[in-house]
């Protein structure tokens, strides 16, 4: 078995490794690139925690280290002690801003200034957020950021500190410290665009293309195997003498399971193709037994007729009858010794124990010599048979010249069957490039247009076949003439009309 062909058709992108790496890359880069945005979201969400961790004790402080009174007993808010404690904490961290909140969390007072449109004097503030993480501060259990309401800001949640604060004649209020998350935000934005994020950032896409690359080394090695079954199943389909007999070329565009699937489909018509010809070759057997059978009883039964007649009658028998049936006994014994030559012939031929001994000789010459050979059985069936003008070249050709000679008496043979008296075959001879033509035709009855595929078949006999004298014929001599020629790798072209005669023709190469 001779070695795959190269696949120069097919496309890398169609190879099923790099279809899987051009899959899984886009895949790799898009899970990066999600995991860089949550990197970025949690280094925002961890200074976020980091602040308000730091600031979680805050307002407790504020409020434990106050005396009181920021609330009377009214539930009224002394504002003059809420600026005064919102400047000694501002002094400390400019960043936080404090309100007072009633019990049911709305704003009783600030220290801002300049809030005449936007005063949020009144605000309601989410208490959800404010009891989760009171609760977890009396628990010890802070699952930060917690966010909340930014009473200047009421759409927009920030992180926060809050205690509870008890006023002298009951009720309850909160201190309620908002702490400046943008700050803390800016912070992770700035660690965003740190060095050493963007080496972590460089890192994974270093590592998502690394992973892509052992992916597709991985594929490959994993896909070995089904590249190897393909390219054995298709130089197994491309071994045969008839690997393009499906009459197209073998597309190999496709990955290596769409190859695997058209090569397996291929062998699988080959297959078919095979038992089918197995299944004619049989019938072609048994045909080819009968006929044998049928041919060869026919003269045999003829000259035993003959024969016994002679013996039975002895000298009683005219001595005219006695030469007349000798004479049709030996016209049958030498139609017999014709057909069993022809039938070794073509069985050698079948078989490859003759090969075409190529020489170069003169194609006129041989025509001619042919011709002079056929010329008196054709005067005798009233044929004329001639040369026809302008094939007397010189040229030469390289064949074997007996095979060749072969060819040309079998036709003239089948020509001059297929003629009736008065009728005309010539040969011509006729240059086509680095070819000469050789054709020989007739002016005989023809051949029909549904037994034309069939001329060249084994025991082939027209529906007409027993005018002319067609029965004389062995059945086999355009199967010798066909196999010659294919030994020769030459095409033999028939071309015929009903009534008006028939045309058969092949090329041989010049020599030289």
């Amino acid at each position: 078995m001779r070695p795959a062909p190269p696949r120069m058709g097919t496309a890398v992108w169609h190879r099923l490794h790099v279809r899987a790496a051009l899959v899984a890359a886009p895949l790799l880069l898009g899970l990066g690139a999600v995991m860089y945005g949550l990197l970025q979201h949690y280094s925002a969400q961890a200074a976020l925690e980091g602040a308000q961790r730091m600031n979680l004790g805050l307002a407790r402080y504020i409020v434990e280290h106050q005396p009181p009174g920021l609330i009377d007993p009214a539930g009224r808010p002394d504002t003059a002690r809420m600026k005064d404690l919102a400047q000694q904490v501002m002094a400390i961290n400019p960043s936080v801003e404090l309100y007072l909140l009633d019990a049911d969390g709305r704003v009783l007072a600030h220290a801002l200034e300049g809030l005449q449109d936007t005063d949020p004097v009144g605000v309601q503030v989410d208490m959800e957020p404010m009891r989760r993480l009171l609760q977890a501060e009396h628990e010890g259990r802070v699952l930060l950021p917690v966010l909340g309401t930014d009473p200047r800001s009421p759409g927009r949640a920030n992180i926060f500190s809050v205690w509870s604060i008890a006023p002298p004649a009951g009720g309850m209020g909160y201190l309620y410290v908002v702490l400046d998350g943008s700050a803390a935000q800016r912070v992770a934005a700035d660690l965003g665009n740190s060095g050493a994020l963007r080496a972590m950032a460089t890192g994974a896409a270093l590592s998502t293309l690394l992973a892509a690359a052992v992916l597709w080394i991985a594929w490959r090695h994993l896909t070995r195997p089904l590249r190897q079954l393909t390219d054995e199943l298709r130089s197994f389909r491309d071994d045969g003498d008839d690997a393009d007999a499906d009459g197209g070329e073998h597309h190999e565009a496709g990955d290596e399971i769409g190859v695997l699937r058209r090569a397996v489909q291929t062998l699988r018509q080959r297959i078919s193709q095979q038992f089918q010809r197995l299944e004619d070759s049989d019938r072609q057997r048994r045909e080819l037994v009968s006929n044998i059978s049928h041919d060869l009883r026919t003269p045999l039964s003829s000259i035993r007729g003959y024969v016994e007649t002679v013996l039975l009658r002895g000298d009683s028998i005219d001595p005219h009858a006695r030469a007349a049936h000798l004479r049709t006994a030996l016209r049958h014994v030498d139609l017999l010794g014709r057909r069993i030559a022809d039938l070794f012939e073509l069985s050698k031929l079948d078989a490859g124990r003759i090969e075409p001994r190529r020489e170069v000789f003169c194609l006129a010459e041989l025509l001619q010599d042919v011709v002079q050979d056929y010329r008196l059985a054709a005067e005798g069936r009233g044929v004329t048979l001639g040369l026809a003008a302008g094939s007397h070249t010189t040229a030469k050709v390289l064949a074997d010249i007996a095979m060749i000679e072969r060819v040309l008496q079998n036709l003239i043979d089948n020509a001059l069957r297929c003629t009736a008296s008065g009728g005309t075959v010539m040969l011509a001879i006729e240059t086509h490039g680095a070819f000469m033509q050789i054709s020989v035709s007739d002016t005989g009855r023809g051949i029909g247009s549904s037994d034309l595929p069939h001329i060249f078949e084994r025991y082939w006999r027209a529906s007409d076949a027993e005018e002319g004298g067609a029965s004389t014929s062995s059945g086999l001599g355009l199967a010798i003439v066909k196999r010659i020629l294919d030994l020769h790798g030459c095409v033999v072209r028939v071309h015929s009309e009903l009534k008006r005669g028939t045309r058969f023709e092949f090329l041989l190469p010049q020599a030289g």
